[in-house]
């Protein structure tokens, strides 16, 4: 693979990362290629004031010094270029709620030009640059019983009424369509139904969308692709996958691509698909390639927008770009029709947004260097355009080394070091585990790492049996048995540590977050005497809780174990839930939980700081107000700051660290 070459920024002289330096954190989010490839939008995220700011900027291929486009202090995402290249398109919630507004690239204000009092997620031109397209509130409540502003009460009858980061589902997400001369959104699809995506056919007469509209749609959404007609009128199925579809773009021609997963269940360990339709007949495109359409790494150097579906878009009526995970790393392809695929480049990065106009592509990438910043795909390589994202991160920048250890199995696990100090000398050593846990970790060290490291511990982050990007043998060993398989990986890069003479086997620690956090119970839980302390966030414990709580409770617990139902397998729901035999263990564990998670509930950590401390042993439960589960990236900055704090200082009081 090659490299991205450094910039100054990584040279600079270096310091030591505080957990307050997360308030000088610049976030590249989102962006957008003008139809002449004149220009480049993107979104950057800087912290001011205690809160977020994401405003507009541009730049150009040639590297053109970086324009400010929008300056409100409000939160302005998702730009998209109209047909003719001379406006944007933006969500901003600078009056509130968030709506669309348009702003000239000649000069100007933004203007608002949509008032939904539910809100705006997204918006997209028209072919001919004269309407907007809107995924919006429907305007109809669900669930209220009683007065809107003070109800009696929510009926609920549905399984998905609610949902990470979104809260209570009281509303769903439906398609408007606005004209832009006079601006008067009107909904096209009906309120009884959720949309998650949207697009315009060619002509501009068709919308193609991704919806479940099938009468089990209040147990599991699987979404199927449709179309109807722009002014209105009864949906006609295009495709349907096994797990449904989480993007779709439409041709310049007359066919529809959309991604998705052709196996039922939702089984975390597949391969996300890319597929093509003409409205008659749909194939699946790089069949034989097994490649994984997505970005499966993440990090706290991105923003929501990059949590979302996997991007897609036509680059002409014969070919479309998307990005391909491959070994934690995620690259820009071009796929053809006609069944053709290629790398258009392969470095040693994490590509997380992707877009494209008159001809070029322009992707965000991170690398163990730096976090987030814009590059030109050319000619097999990412060249770079903008240092947002790098230059506040220059001063902080420590090398990475890259390992894989082998495993008595036979495999090799990719592992990720951060040396203490920037030192390979004795240390003690915490191993970080990603979510998922069908998810990875890419090159770019989070910043608890860089914290940790430079508070005199090494840093171990890897990607054991589970993790995704690996094919789809790999992802699937750790279905139905959570917890032993890539327990036995972590258990290996410790004993790989130990052996090469840089750590005393008694000063090693375990933290994770989500999955990251089962697996932090499980080891302590499983293996008593292992770690001498732990920190453990948004875990899940509690495997018959987690299904009966969660908003994605039906789906963790059948990866978990090998059953449909706990009522099928019940002894094997509480044989894998940590809270079993966490009363083994005598680690110090300090537990981080936003109390607005919905997808890992508060319950699941009280469940194991009340076995603890009913024991007496040494546990600490916090707990961040209004949060959801990814806190670590997009929680209120503050939070953020208290959280590394905290997960620095439990490891130096319990495991020391090594003299700077």
């Amino acid at each position: 693979m090659k490299t991205i070459e450094r910039t100054e920024a990584q040279t600079q002289a270096r310091i030591a990362f505080q957990p307050k330096d997360v308030l000088s954190q610049v976030i590249i989010a989102a962006l957008a290629v003008a139809p002449d490839a004149s220009s480049i939008v993107y979104v950057r995220r800087t912290v001011e004031d205690g809160k977020y700011a994401r405003r507009l900027w541009r730049t150009t291929f040639g590297g053109a010094k970086p324009e400010q486009l929008t300056s409100a202090k409000a939160s302005d995402n998702r730009p998209r270029f109209s047909p003719d290249g001379r406006s944007l398109v933006f969500i901003s919630d600078r009056a509130g709620k968030p709506q669309a507004w348009v702003i000239s690239l000649s000069g100007g204000e933004p203007r608002q030009v949509t008032d939904i009092p539910g809100g705006v997620t997204a918006a997209e031109w028209s072919p001919d640059g004269k309407k907007l397209l809107l995924l919006a509130a429907s305007g109809e409540k669900r669930f209220i019983v009683g007065n809107p502003d003070d109800p009696t009460a929510r009926q609920i009858r549905d399984y998905t009424w609610r949902f990470d980061g979104l809260g209570v589902r009281d509303e769903f997400t439906s398609v408007w369509i606005t004209d832009l001369d006079e601006p008067n959104p009107t909904r096209i699809t009906a309120p009884s139904y959720n949309v998650d995506g949207a697009a315009w056919s060619p002509d501009g007469k068709h919308i193609a969308f991704l919806a479940d509209r099938s009468e089990n749609a209040g147990l599991e959404e699987i979404d199927a692709v449709w179309t109807m007609p722009a002014a209105g009128g009864e949906p006609t199925q295009v495709a349907r996958l096994e797990s449904g579809e989480l993007s779709l773009a439409w041709t310049p021609g007359d066919q529809i691509a959309f991604v998705g997963v052709d196996r039922p269940g939702f089984p975390g360990w597949a391969d996300m698909e890319l597929h093509v339709s003409d409205g008659k007949s749909t194939q699946r495109l790089a069949a034989d390639l097994h490649l994984n359409i997505q970005s499966t790494s993440y990090g706290d150097y991105q923003d929501g927008e990059q949590f979302g579906p996997p991007p897609l878009l036509w680059q002409d009526e014969q070919s479309l770009v998307a990005l391909v995970s491959h070994h934690g790393y995620s690259h820009p392809y071009r796929f053809g029709v006609d069944g053709s695929v290629q790398a258009l480049a392969e470095p040693e990065a994490t590509c997380s947004s992707i877009a494209a106009g008159g001809g070029r592509i322009a992707v965000i990438a991170a690398t163990t260097d730096q976090p987030n910043d814009i590059f030109a795909v050319e000619d097999g390589e990412l060249r770079r355009l903008t240092t947002d994202g790098s230059s506040w991160y220059g001063p902080f920048q420590r090398r990475v080394e890259h390992i894989q250890i082998p495993h008595p199995e036979g495999h090799t696990i990719d592992t990720w070091l951060l040396a203490a100090n920037g030192k390979r000398e004795v240390a003690p050593l915490v191993i970080d585990v990603h979510g998922g846990p069908n998810s990875s970790f890419g090159p770019t060290p989070w910043l608890e790492m860089n914290a940790l490291a430079d508070a005199g511990f090494h840093v171990a982050y890897c990607n054991p049996r589970g993790s995704v990007s690996y094919g789809e043998k790999y992802a699937k060993e750790l279905d139905g048995v959570w917890g032993d398989p890539d327990g036995s990986d972590l258990l290996r890069v410790i004993d790989w540590a130990v052996e090469e003479k840089i750590v005393d086997r008694k000063k090693v620690g375990i933290m994770g977050l989500s999955y990251g956090g089962f697996m932090t119970n499980y080891m302590l839980a499983r293996h008593p005497g292992v770690f001498a302390a732990a920190v453990s966030e948004n875990p899940v414990t509690d495997l018959l809780g987690e299904w009966a709580t969660s908003d994605f409770g039906r789906y963790i617990g059948r990866r978990a174990v090998e059953a449909q139902n706990p009522w099928d397998q019940l002894d094997a729901y509480l044989s894998r839930s940590p809270f079993v035999r966490i009363h083994q263990n005598r680690a110090p564990l300090l537990l981080l939980h936003a109390e607005n998670d919905m997808r890992c509930p508060p319950g699941q950590s009280e469940m194991v700081f009340h076995i603890l401390r009913t024991l007496g042993r040494e546990v600490e439960m916090i707990r961040y107000p209004a949060e959801t589960h990814l806190m670590l990236a997009i929680g209120r900055p503050d939070r953020r700051v208290d959280r590394i704090e905290r997960i620095v200082g439990w490891f130096e009081k319990h495991l020391g660290s090594a003299p700077s």
